[in-house]
């Protein structure tokens, strides 16, 4: 062969050799990367992280892919302040993929924070960058929705259902805001109609069943939820199959001791339900691992955490009959409590706390001021179950509309108010406690007492009131600084808690 062909045929093998290696890498770093969506999908966080340890970059775009994974863990171990150094490593990204996916996790982050201003920016900027995305339209509703502006939550979350039908996260995201604004029987229908649909669709079912225990249909909780326990079996999800298994057994003690007559989907079913969810990875939630409630609550509330972080206030009828009692704060840690003292006159009740929060989470007696009328106010509460995302607490704005003076210790605002409100706080816009909420007060009592209330008022028993149940000292002058709804939410996101009560219904 001569000199100048065998060149060419050792060049051109070269080129071969080389191509056939980048594509087999590209390949190879592709498989690796299903592969860890897998593990976390499955909520193996601990392998997830070996195998992202383990893999070798080859490029700036990979590192950034792998940046955003362990942006994803440390939102699901819910670490949302770790989570956003690696979503930063992405900032100044070429790729407009990776672009929008970085500002969808810092949406994420903020959300989780409380920092609802930063979560509306970041959701808006992702949609700049790729408007289809599903993700951040829903961020942006969860955003809306805990900073007040509801209406413009539910009209986002509208187009996107007349649009995206067929889209799980869709239904569960518009299901959820029915659910948070008690009408859970609207999110049963709208579930109902998708798992009709899509019948092995297991986070579907999993809501769906939370919300048929809720509204009292148990057999058919149950149906579902075994159905949700064995397809995590068959999936090797642990911390799922422990999670579900407690719920089990917190409403039927020994379900396990007889043998279920509930069929779960097809293993072929549930391997392609996997296949689609690792597809379909960037539109999904990475839902926190919050501490989880032992037992599966049938009545919901709100309160607040005062003395030195040992004990919380909220109404006496969220805790009325309660056999276990249990609350979460806004950063996701749970205590279980017992009640330790109560007022039927002024509905209050406080609860002693297994394992007290930080002090520095606690609402201090300075902080309490009694309202005047005219004056803007926020309230914080839980509206409703705390499922489909909607773990963190809901503020609306108002102003009090009028104070009775008299020993009821009642006055009026034009804040929202929801069943899972109650006992929620309510603050002034330099920060201070002005009282409690309250949902179901007797209006007719409070009608003959006062005359005529308008329906779309918000009744509240004044702070100082609480007096009446946990001594506190006189209240201390109040500060002259003035703050925006958004700053007071972030400021008192640890205080106010969600309270899961299991009570008989009977």
């Amino acid at each position: 062969m001569p000199k100048s062909k065998f060149i060419v045929v050792i060049v051109l093998l070269f080129v071969f050799l080389t191509n056939h290696s980048l594509v087999s890498n590209a390949a190879t770093f592709s498989d690796k990367i299903t592969e860890i969506r897998k593990e976390i999908n499955r909520d193996n966080l601990k392998d997830a992280i070996k195998l992202l340890q383990k893999v070798k970059i080859s490029s700036e775009n990979e590192q950034e892919q792998i940046d955003l994974l362990f942006g994803d863990i440390y939102l699901k171990i819910n670490k949302p302040s770790k989570a956003e150094e690696f979503y930063e490593k992405s900032f100044m990204t070429s790729d407009t993929r990776i672009e929008s996916l970085t500002f969808i996790g810092l949406a994420e982050v903020k959300l989780r924070q409380g920092q609802l201003d930063k979560a509306i920016d970041f959701a808006e900027r992702s949609l700049v960058v790729n408007s289809d995305n599903i993700r951040p339209k829903i961020l942006l509703a969860l955003a809306k929705t805990r900073i007040g502006e509801k209406e413009e939550a539910l009209d986002i979350l509208t187009d996107l259902y007349d649009s995206q039908n067929d889209n799980a996260e869709v239904n569960l995201a518009i299901a959820g805001y029915h659910s948070l604004f008690d009408d859970n029987n609207k999110a049963i229908e709208i579930l109902d109609k998708y798992l009709k649909s899509n019948p092995t669709s297991i986070k579907v079912m999993d809501e769906l069943g939370n919300l048929y225990w809720l509204t009292g249909n148990k057999d058919k909780a149950l149906e579902l939820k075994i159905k949700v326990l064995k397809h995590h079996e068959f999936n090797k999800n642990k911390y799922q199959v422990k999670k579900i298994k407690n719920w089990i057994l917190s409403i039927e003690p020994t379900y396990f001791d007889k043998k279920p007559i509930t069929r779960g989907i097809k293993p072929k079913q549930s391997e392609e339900y996997e296949k689609e969810e690792v597809i379909e990875y960037d539109d999904k939630k990475q839902v926190p691992h919050y501490e989880e409630f032992d037992f599966a609550y049938n009545f919901t509330g709100s309160g607040f955490i005062v003395g030195k972080g040992k004990y919380v206030i909220t109404n006496n009828h969220v805790i009325k009959d309660a056999s276990r009692i249990a609350v979460r704060n806004g950063l996701g840690k749970i205590s279980k409590a017992s009640v330790a003292d109560t007022s039927d006159n002024y509905d209050l009740a406080i609860l002693k706390l297994d394992s007290p929060y930080n002090q520095k989470y606690a609402i201090s007696s300075k902080n309490f001021e009694d309202p005047t009328e005219g004056i803007d106010v926020i309230s914080i509460g839980y509206p409703m179950s705390g499922f489909f995302g909607n773990d963190k607490p809901v503020i609306t704005q108002g102003i009090v509309s009028k104070v009775f003076d008299d020993k009821m210790g009642l006055f009026l605002t034009t804040t929202d108010v929801n069943s899972g409100s109650s006992g929620g706080p309510i603050f002034n816009l330099n920060g201070k406690l002005m009282g409690v909420t309250v949902a179901t007060l007797d209006k007719k009592k409070v009608i003959k007492e006062y005359g005529n209330i308008p329906t779309a008022m918000g009744i509240a028993i004044k702070s100082n009131m609480i007096k009446e149940v946990f001594n506190y000292k006189k209240t201390l002058p109040v500060s002259k600084a003035k703050y925006d709804k958004s700053f007071i939410y972030q400021q008192m996101l640890p205080s106010v808690v969600f309270i899961a009560v299991e009570a008989d219904t009977e």
